[in-house]
């Protein structure tokens, strides 16, 4: 009896510690190439890469193993709405900027890549040589700004029409591949994408003719993790990232998603 009872003793000892040390973990995850994706069983892409680093040094340096959960949205009002009123134990994988109106609302991780933004109009398009506003208005004044909802992007369009062009038409969209596409079907549209969803839609697109205005590209913002307030993951992964970010690792795996060139202008430092 004595032996059974000291297994019994060891074994709820070992699955008490074992237990203090999992965390559940929640990912609401927005389907995006090459930012997060599933590829058959496996979750991949940008984001879930380095959160797979992310997740290793909690278990090597924290003795912190992660019992993960995933949630998919195509929309992302709904997958930043949920997230708000989240609990604790929740990360959002979106591509999401920092801002400053969205800090008043949620947590953010330090950025892991900057968020350079293009704006581009069809290929047939006259060239915006400088931000002058009689050029700006003689290109773009009787074109539609395409953009999507609660966005950086948004929030460019926004820009332009206050400083520019008062009385400039705004349409919604669903994804950046639906405003490229309805801008290389038409001279009339143009519209702000990220640099990341632009490169990857010419590679899969490679007939479509747009024009980049580079006269009008924006790089304020950084892409960062999305967290609910005052989650303790904020600071636990900018603990990690501040060395993750300087190794080979981080390189390497923004080279697959984006290529070389596109690392040497996304990576942060």
């Amino acid at each position: 009896m004595r032996i059974l009872f000291f297994i019994l003793l060891t074994t709820c000892f070992f699955c008490k510690v074992s237990c203090q040390n999992a965390d559940s973990l929640t990912i609401f995850y927005i389907e995006s190439k090459p930012f997060a994706f599933k590829n058959g069983d496996n979750y991949t892409g940008i984001e879930f890469d380095i959160f797979n680093e992310y997740a290793a040094w909690l278990k090597g340096n924290k003795n912190i193993n992660l019992v993960i959960n995933y949630k998919n949205y195509s929309n992302f009002n709904n997958f930043y709405t949920d997230l708000k009123s989240s609990k604790k134990t929740t990360i959002g994988l979106g591509s999401v900027s920092n801002t400053l109106e969205r800090q008043k609302e949620v947590d953010f991780t330090n950025g892991y890549m900057k968020n350079v933004a293009f704006c581009i109009t069809n290929g047939n398009a006259p060239d915006i040589k400088s931000k002058n506003k009689d050029e700006i208005v003689k290109v773009l004044g009787a074109m539609s700004a395409l953009t999507l909802s609660n966005t950086v992007v948004e929030k460019h369009c926004n820009e332009l029409k206050k400083l520019f062009i008062p009385d400039l038409k705004i349409k919604y969209q669903n994804s950046s591949e639906e405003i490229l596409n309805e801008v290389a079907k038409n001279v009339l549209n143009f519209g702000y994408v990220d640099a990341v969803d632009f490169w990857f839609f010419l590679k899969a697109n490679p007939g479509k003719f747009l024009k980049m205005q580079r006269s009008l590209s924006q790089s304020k913002d950084q892409l960062a993790y999305v967290l609910p307030k005052g989650s303790k993951h904020k600071a636990l992964f900018n603990e990690f990232f501040n060395s993750f970010k300087l190794s080979k690792n981080y390189r390497i795996i923004l080279e697959k998603y984006v290529g070389s060139y596109m690392t040497q202008n996304l990576a942060v430092n």
